[in-house]
């Protein structure tokens, strides 16, 4: 593929900016699995469009993960990429999930008893521990590949991989919280989580900028294509 380091490099920046945008857009005073189900009712209506404004860019972080994940996963030897890619389907899917729910509860609130509306807003709150499930399994297909003899990705990003498979098999622990730090969908998830995702993501984008870059490089200079 001509440019590819282009296209890795848009994707991962794209889901990043998409990513963001959608937490940005929900703002500071969304409810959570502590909030009541008249205090849920009432937030969904007053920001509706926020709600919505996050669904929305939720298919379109689907969209560049899945892109990102398609050109680093063509890095990897088989079969390590079948499982990475698993992850990645898996993460998007997850996401995708948990926007259907907002945008669902976000049409008509008003028309909700307090004890629906808690209970489909409980539902997509377990993206935050079940999400890790995915992570990991990037995580664990990318470790194997730094280290022996013919590391195929860097030894600091295979340590990074560590690192993001211990803090999200930890974070699993969420399922069973139900308020403060460890409530699904809190502070585990959100912060400590996202902050670790997050250096992964980019670590992992770097090398597959840097890996594609060569490669389109090596290309463009060989006599076939002169």
């Amino acid at each position: 593929m001509k440019h590819a380091h282009v296209v890795v490099l848009v994707a991962g920046i794209g889901w990043i900016v998409f990513y963001v945008g959608s937490f940005t857009a929900l703002g500071s005073s969304f409810p959570t699995v502590e909030s009541s189900g008249q205090e849920i009712i009432e937030w969904f209506t007053d920001h509706q469009v926020n709600a919505r404004i996050y669904a929305w860019t939720a298919a379109f972080a689907a969209l560049t993960l899945t892109v990102f994940g398609a050109m680093i996963t063509a890095l990897l030897p088989r079969p390590h990429r079948y499982v990475f890619f698993g992850g990645i389907l898996m993460w998007a899917i997850t996401g995708m999930v948990q926007a259907w729910f907002w945008a669902g509860l976000a049409l008509h609130p008003e028309n909700l008893e307090p004890g629906t509306a808690r209970t489909l807003f409980d539902i997509p709150q377990y993206w935050g521990p079940i999400i890790n499930g995915s992570t990991m399994t990037m995580a664990v297909a990318m470790i194997p590949l730094a280290f022996g003899t013919t590391p195929v990705i860097p030894r600091w990003l295979g340590w990074l991989s560590i690192l993001l498979f211990v803090e999200q098999g930890v974070e699993t622990i969420t399922v069973f919280g139900e308020t403060g730090f460890i409530a699904p969908g809190g502070t585990m998830n959100l912060y400590v989580g996202g902050l670790v995702g997050f250096a992964w993501v980019i670590g992992t984008l770097v090398w597959g900028y840097q890996a594609w870059a060569a490669q389109d490089a090596a290309t463009s200079d060989s006599p076939a294509t002169a």
